[in-house]
């Protein structure tokens, strides 16, 4: 057997990842191939939470193959920190779907234009500069970072002053990029759900996501973890992306905004436009607002076809506050350079760095009697 591009990525995966609930890998890849990998006793499945593990054969070949340049985080199997790795791995599967590299070792390889850092590499390996943060990663997509937290129905609290601090000083590095929060979930409603919960004011250290999201700064992306979601990333790599999207989607009824309303980033048939691909929910209501105080009843947004049809169909125009268009796949492959689909590697045949190929014996996966 020879492995393919797309066997290594797998085991890659759950290298880095840990625990993944097959589901999560169906979009890269088939049972027969999920089984094959398992015949070769480089993965297995965790009895009681059904999830896929790497086995220390797997580990031990993708050291071989990738110069020990591996993540080495050590397998907690206690369910609260599993629960936190299965959620986390939905993020990084959907990461490498919009074809942001996940494959890090150190917040300093975020110097590329789409790449994705686990601080629970850095956790298990002496001192830990992340403290008790709860961020699941840190992206770097185009001209910006962004701290990228996992969000759902009663996650919990979140000390956000120990957030910022932590982002701020572990990418300090980076300077003149812009910084800003993800918010993901299984989908936007799903992230929604706990942001809309009433913020209780009785702790002043522990905020609820919801009461975070109110008393942040910064830009807040809200991200589905599926291939919605990895389409948005591909758009959010690309530098400068509201302003090319913008353009490639009104093509000569673009009409440049008003300078004072950076809220808007275009004019079309004499209303404003916005480019809500990105899911920054405060910048669209600002836009909403900027309008309404000129006398403009509505606005004009575009935006993905499941962003659409989850937020912005039942939020913004069934409101009659704004007419919602579907970008065009021309239009986002004129930014993004690639079809508007969750990347998948191919299966070709793997090469090492030295341009050697990776083989075993064919296995047969086993199959139901």
């Amino acid at each position: 057997m020879i492995f393919s591009q797309r066997d290594v990525d797998i085991l890659k995966l759950l290298c880095w990842c840990q625990f993944i609930q097959p589901r999560d890998l169906k979009g890269l890849a088939s049972e027969a191939e999920r089984k094959n990998l398992m015949g070769l006793g480089l993965v297995r499945r965790h009895e009681k939470s059904g999830t896929l593990l790497l086995t220390s054969m797997g580990q031990l070949l993708l050291e071989h193959l990738l110069d020990s340049a591996v993540s080495q985080t050590t397998r907690a199997y206690h369910p609260p920190l599993m629960e936190r790795r299965i959620r986390v791995s939905r993020l990084v599967v959907t990461a490498y779907h919009g074809g942001v590299n996940p494959f890090t070792l150190g917040p300093e390889e975020l110097d590329g234009p789409a790449a994705l850092f686990l601080p629970s590499i850095a956790r298990s390996k002496g001192s830990n500069p992340w403290g008790s943060t709860r961020v699941a990663a840190i992206a770097r997509l185009g001209d910006s970072l962004y701290a990228a937290h996992y969000v759902c129905p009663g996650i919990g609290k979140v000390a956000l002053m120990d957030e910022l601090a932590a982002f701020s000083n572990q990418t300090a590095r980076f300077r003149d990029v812009g910084r800003a929060f993800i918010f993901a979930g299984a989908s936007y409603q799903s992230v929604l759900t706990e942001l809309e919960r009433p913020m209780d004011r009785k702790d002043t250290k522990l905020l609820t996501y919801g009461g975070a999201y109110r008393c942040l700064q910064l830009p807040v992306h809200l991200l589905s973890c599926d291939a919605t979601g990895a389409v948005q990333l591909q758009i959010m790599a690309a530098p400068d992306y509201r302003a090319r999207l913008t353009k490639a989607a009104l093509k000569n009824q673009y009409r440049p905004p008003p300078e004072d309303v950076p809220e808007w980033d275009a004019i079309f048939q004499g209303v404003p436009f916005l480019m809500a691909a990105d899911m920054d929910l405060r910048r669209i209501n600002a836009a909403i607002r900027a309008a309404r105080n000129r006398g403009l009843p509505q606005i004009a947004m575009a935006a993905l076809e499941g962003q659409a049809e989850q937020v912005l169909f039942p939020r913004c125009r069934d409101k009659n506050l704004a007419r919602v268009f579907v970008l065009t796949a021309d239009a986002i492959r004129a930014v993004t350079g690639r079809n508007p689909v969750p990347y998948v590697s191919p299966r070709t045949q793997f090469l090492t760095a030295k341009g050697e190929v990776a083989d075993a014996p064919l296995i047969q996966a086993n199959r139901k009697t």
